[in-house]
Order: structure tokens, then sequence, then C-alpha cells
């Protein structure tokens, strides 16, 4: 696993729990989360991107 994904996956983790454990019915509340979660995700993807050119 790169050090990239092992310093973000706990901290997906734990929103992944937080946005599992909020009812269905507090839908921004959980878009929030999917919002957080994509983006780090998505930040994870970047770097890698990046450091497979250095």
């Amino acid at each position: 696993m790169s050090p990239i994904r092992e310093h973000y996956n706990p901290i997906i983790t734990n929103l992944l729990r937080e946005h599992d454990r909020l009812p269905h019915d507090r839908v921004e509340e959980r878009k929030s989360f999917q919002r957080r979660i994509l983006f780090l995700m998505t930040t994870i993807k970047m770097e890698e991107f990046s450091n497979s050119f250095a």
C-alpha cells in the first residue's frame, strides 16, 4: 500500500462509519460525508499519479 493510502485510509474508514450511522432521512449530512470521502479518494489518486512520474 502506498504511503498516501496508509495516511488517508483510516480517515476515510472513519468517515464511512459515521456516514453509515446516520439515518437515511438525514440526506444533506450523508451527502456531506460522501463529498469528503470522494475528495480524499481523489486526493489519493492524484498523489499516486503524480508520484508515478517522480
